[in-house]
């Protein structure tokens, strides 16, 4: 629960007469519309006509005579015919500062879970490390994370709305079946809440690959394929609230073939790049194996386009990026995204935008062996999906001078206004959390937060 406080006038006392109940109604919605303080109706009003049967509304019941007087009282109804009065003189001494609370439903986030189905998931984590898919399926990447990410969903499956999809593909000119190519999800469980269920249904349901190398029948890995099917699932989906995708991999992306491996990651890049302009936000969690590690420098690309920063070339020692183009242009996946993209067909074009320098944002790593690793850095992942911004837009301005008057808790615990760890505001109407501050929302068991602000600091 999501909910802030502000504090409001009580209604002002004046005379009047039957169809007088509507001025104090607007006042009231004056007051809490705009938390204003001190707030007068028309000073010393003309003769009134005879009243008539009112309607309920905040104060007592109206009375019968010359001038009579309406108290602040709690909900009453005007019930009888009054005679012609006058409008009482407002005393502003009169009006009382008391709290108003506002609670509101946070907009649940959606997460599509895109994990890595390709062949090198399936290999032995010890023992046997071949290129052999393992006997012992609890020996592999693909179990300890299928046990990870099980585990963590369940725990927010009310609170996340939780997709599910694979990178998955055999080789179609090895007579394989390839969807992504297609712009078509594979192994797909659409987005929804309390979806742990329908998700480790499908995902305990998939079989592991024939044991072969031979093309077409090997499972592959259409990553930027895979990410732009599921950008497409979320750009279609109306529901409100924060997109992203958990793309968990292990090993070298590839177009659904064996081409070259420079190409992919460039690809890759681009696609959540694309979706990052659609507004969802990839984060990356990069399975470190034996023999199958994705390069650090892959996995921060990935991490850096995912949070919309600055992103270095994911390119081969001593490489530059013109390689992307003299090493790609005939690779077909390459070259359907570098169509798509809209971009020159000449040397120095990267599917991807580059700079010098590196983003903050950084992978996930875990040890693909390690299940409490993996369940760690996975919960810390979903944790990242828990906005520690607050727009109050449309309820409250707040005068940034006097946040000191003003408080946040967190499940009841007060959090300190601190640019750097703790609460401040970005502008009148954002509220920010900052540092251990935040890292205190995105904690699972973290669902009630507090927003405390005294009239004065109110702005009209």
């Amino acid at each position: 629960m999501i909910s802030f406080a502000y504090s409001r006038r009580a209604p002002l006392s004046g005379g009047r007469t039957g169809t007088a109940g509507l001025i104090a109604a607007t006042l009231m919605v004056s007051a809490q519309l705009g938390c204003t303080a001190g707030v007068k109706p028309t000073q010393t009003g003309t003769p009134g006509a005879a009243g008539t049967t009112g309607t309920t509304v905040l104060g007592t019941a109206g009375s019968t005579g010359a001038g009579g007087s309406l108290s602040s009282g709690m909900a009453g109804s005007f019930d009888s015919l009054g005679t012609a009065g006058t409008t009482g003189v407002t005393n502003p001494d009169a009006a009382a500062c008391m709290q108003y609370e506002v609670k509101f439903v946070p907009k649940t986030p959606t997460v599509y879970l895109l994990v890595d189905r390709s062949g090198s998931m399936f290999h032995c984590l010890s023992g046997n490390t071949g290129d052999a898919i393992c006997a012992d399926p609890a020996n592999t990447s693909w179990s300890n994370l299928k046990t990870a990410i099980e585990s963590v969903m369940t725990q927010l499956d009310a609170q996340v709305r939780f997709g599910f999809s694979t990178v998955w593909g055999a080789n179609p000119t090895g007579s394989g079946m390839c969807p992504s190519l297609n712009g078509m999800t594979t192994n797909d469980v659409p987005p929804a809440l309390n979806n742990a269920a329908k998700i480790k249904a499908t995902y305990d349901g998939l079989a592991f690959p024939p044991n072969s190398t031979q093309v077409g029948i090997k499972f592959e890995s259409p990553a930027s394929e895979s990410i732009a099917a599921v950008t497409k699932e979320l750009t279609d989906d109306p529901t409100p609230g924060d997109k992203y995708i958990i793309f968990l991999t292990d090993g070298q992306p590839d177009y659904c073939d064996d081409s070259n491996s420079l190409c992919a990651p460039d690809s890759v890049v681009y696609r959540i790049q694309k979706a990052h302009d659609l507004n969802i936000t990839t984060i990356v969690l990069g399975l470190q194996t034996t023999l199958f590690d994705l390069g650090t420098g892959i996995l921060q690309a990935f991490a850096n386009a995912g949070a919309g920063e600055p992103t270095v070339a994911p390119i081969r020692m001593n490489g530059t990026a013109n390689d992307f183009y003299d090493q790609c242009a005939g690779v077909a996946g390459w070259a359907a995204d570098l169509k798509d993209s809209m971009k020159p067909a000449a040397r120095g074009t990267t599917l991807g935008t580059y700079a010098a320098t590196m983003g903050p944002t950084k992978p996930h790593m875990p040890d693909a062996a390690n299940q409490a690793q993996l369940v760690s850095q996975l919960s810390a992942a979903l944790a990242g999906v828990k906005s520690c911004s607050f727009d109050l837009g449309g309820h409250i301005k707040v005068n940034t001078k006097l946040l000191g008057k003003a408080s946040v808790l967190i499940g009841g615990n007060p959090v300190p206004l601190d640019p750097d760890n703790g609460w401040g505001m970005s502008s009148d109407t954002v509220l920010e959390l900052k540092g251990t501050a935040c890292d205190s929302w995105r904690k699972s068991d973290a669902n009630d937060i507090k927003f405390n602000f005294p009239c004065e600091i109110i702005v009209n």
